[in-house]
C-alpha cells in the first residue's frame, strides 16, 4: 500500500519543485551567466569571460570590503555567543521572575531590522541622540557616529549585535534546558564549583547547539544588508560598507550587472566555505 502512494507523493512535489526553480534556481543560473559579461541594461552586453573574476582579486576595494566583512562576521557572531550565554545563564539559574526576564531580553528580536536601524540612528543623531546627550552630560563631546569613517562601522555591528542577540540566546537556552541534571548533581556531590561545571560538563555538552547556533548566525551575519544599507549605506565613503551592499551598489546603482553578478558569486562561494571553516573547527573539536 505505502509502495503504491510513492508516485503521489512525487507528483505532489512537483509544483514545489517548480516554485523552487522559478525563485531560487534560475536566478542563481542567471547570475553565473551574467558574470562572465560586462551587461548593461541600456548598452547591451560583451562577453569578457574570467576577465571581471581576475580583476576583482586584485581590486582593493573589493579586497577591503571582504576584509570588513570577515571583521564584521566575526565580531558580531562572538559577541552574540557570549552574551547570549551570559542571557542564558542568568535565567536558567533563576527562579522568580524569570518569565518578565527572558520577555525584555527577547524585545529586541521582535522588531523588524529596518526598524531597530531606524531606533539605532535616532540614538546616534549627533544633535539630539540619547547617547551623545549622556556623553555631554558627563563632559564628553558630541561623536558623529554614523558620519565619522572612524565610528560608523562599528556603531552599525553595535546595532547589528543588539538585535540578534535574542536570537542566539533563545538557542542556547533551549539548549541548556534540554541537557540532564544527573552530571551536574553528581559533580555538585563530588564538590565541583559553579565554574568547573560550567567549563567541564556545560559547555562539552553544548557544543552541538553553540555549533549550530553559530553556523545559523554567521551566515546571517555574513549576508547582512539592511542594518548597513539604512543607518549608513555603506559609508561615509566606502569605510562601512560589506560585500552584500558593495554587491548592491555595483548592480543597482552603477548599473554594473556583469560586476555585481561577479562580486555575488564570489560572495555565495565565500559563504560556502565560511560555514564549512566553522563546522570543520566544531568538529575537530569534538574529536580532542
Amino acid at each position: 500500500m505505502v509502495t503504491g502512494k510513492k508516485p503521489i507523493y512525487t507528483i505532489m512535489l512537483i509544483p514545489l519543485v517548480i516554485v523552487v526553480s522559478i525563485i531560487f534556481v534560475y536566478p542563481l543560473f542567471r547570475v553565473i551567466y551574467l558574470s562572465f559579461f560586462d551587461y548593461h541594461p541600456v548598452f547591451g552586453q560583451e562577453f569578457v569571460g574570467l576577465q571581471t573574476y581576475r580583476e576583482l582579486m586584485v581590486d582593493n576595494l573589493f579586497l577591503a570590503t571582504i576584509l570588513r566583512t570577515l571583521i564584521y562576521v566575526i565580531v558580531v557572531v562572538l559577541s552574540n555567543l557570549i552574551i547570549g550565554m551570559v542571557y542564558s545563564m542568568l535565567t536558567y539559574r533563576l527562579r522568580k521572575g524569570v518569565k518578565l526576564l527572558r520577555l525584555i531580553l527577547i524585545v529586541p528580536i521582535l522588531l523588524m531590522p529596518p526598524v531597530t536601524a531606524s531606533t539605532w540612528m535616532l540614538l546616534y543623531n549627533e544633535q539630539f541622540g540619547l547617547i551623545n546627550h549622556i556623553l555631554g552630560a558627563i563632559g564628553f563631546p558630541a561623536v558623529m557616529w554614523l558620519s565619522s569613517s572612524r565610528t560608523a562601522f562599528p556603531a552599525v555591528m553595535v546595532t547589528d549585535i543588539w538585535g540578534w542577540i535574542p536570537f542566539v540566546y533563545l538557542i542556547l537556552l533551549a539548549g541548556m534546558q534540554s541537557l540532564p541534571t544527573e552530571p551536574f548533581e553528581a559533580a555538585e556531590i563530588d564538590g565541583a564549583s559553579s565554574t568547573q561545571k560550567f567549563i567541564y560538563l556545560m559547555l562539552p555538552m553544548m557544543k552541538p547547539v553553540i555549533a549550530t547556533a553559530t553556523i545559523i548566525k554567521c551566515l546571517d551575519t555574513y549576508k547582512t544588508f539592511s542594518f548597513v544599507w539604512i543607518m549608513t549605506k555603506g559609508g561615509p565613503g566606502y569605510s562601512s560598507n560589506v560585500l552584500g551592499t558593495l554587491v548592491f551598489q555595483k548592480a543597482f546603482s552603477s548599473f554594473q550587472y556583469g560586476l555585481g553578478s561577479t562580486m555575488a558569486i564570489v560572495m555565495i562561494l565565500m559563504g560556502f566555505l565560511l560555514v564549512c571553516l566553522v563546522g570543520l573547527i566544531f568538529r575537530e573539536r569534538n574529536r580532542c
